[in-house]
């Protein structure tokens, strides 16, 4: 007997069924369901409010649902968050902890060796530039270093699922193009990379499948060779039915 859809994506991957969440009177994500697998690089796209970091913050065990149901390889995502690797859209860091104290503690956390972390640690460093800083408190630093910091928390623990709000704020050209090749390295040898972000057009170059949510509900899944050299932003307004605003008359007045 042939296998559903449904079966066969159980056997491996992020498998998200029903999930819903409200708060008070407020449906933030109702009825959503899409899976990602296993070397999958997949952009959560949708406007500001839509329901993206709330879904994030549920994948990462972060928010409890209200409803529904979220699974990495077979396994409720409550039971595997050692296996979880999560960068929201703001993050921080322990300002009096230097950099690489921040990258070691969190490595610690997840039951790595000092050996292991040390090594990994050291491959962030030169691929993301901060040697120069990286022992330096990070009370001291930039936006942009904070992000580099918690990115290579993040690739240090080579998890099974990557789970990424808005990962380019903050960074410098030479900076998010090496994000994307860590993050192509890391599909490559099989993670998941669930990322969401707002840059649409570098988003079209690198992710391999998307999916389009508004109001908490999702109205699209594509692959990028679906977009068939079309413009993702035009798609993006096509579906969620948002424009930019006419600015003439305010520049005209």
């Amino acid at each position: 007997m042939k296998q559903s859809s449904v079966e066969m994506t159980e056997k491996s991957g992020l498998v998200i069924s029903s999930l819903g969440k409200s708060y008070g009177k407020k449906n933030a994500v109702n009825g959503l369901s899409f899976t990602v697998k296993k070397g999958d690089i997949f952009a959560l796209l949708g406007p500001n409010g839509a329901g993206k970091t709330t879904t994030l913050k549920m994948i990462s065990g972060l928010i409890i649902p209200d409803e529904g149901t979220i699974k990495l390889n077979k396994k409720p995502v409550d039971t595997v968050r050692n296996k979880i690797a999560y960068v929201p859209d703001e993050p921080t860091v322990f300002p009096n902890l230097s950099g690489r104290e921040f990258i070691k503690y969190t490595g610690r956390l997840r039951g790595l060796t000092p050996e292991v972390i040390q090594k990994r640690t050291e491959l962030c460093a030169k691929v993301f530039e901060m040697s120069g800083w990286l022992d330096h408190r990070s009370g001291s630093y930039s936006h942009g270093m904070i992000q580099r910091i918690v990115l290579s928390s993040a690739f240090v623990a080579k998890p099974e699922l990557y789970v990424i709000d808005e990962p380019l704020v903050g960074l410098d050209p030479p900076a998010a193009e090496t994000f994307w090749r860590m993050v192509e390295a890391a599909a490559a040898e099989g993670a998941i990379v669930l990322i969401s972000t707002h840059t649409l057009a570098i988003a079209s170059i690198h992710c391999k499948r998307f999916g389009i949510i508004h109001n908490g509900k999702l109205l699209r899944m594509f692959t990028q060779g679906e977009l068939s050299g079309g413009d993702l932003q035009d798609l993006f307004f096509e579906v969620t039915g948002t424009s930019p605003a006419e600015v003439s008359d305010f520049f005209g007045s």
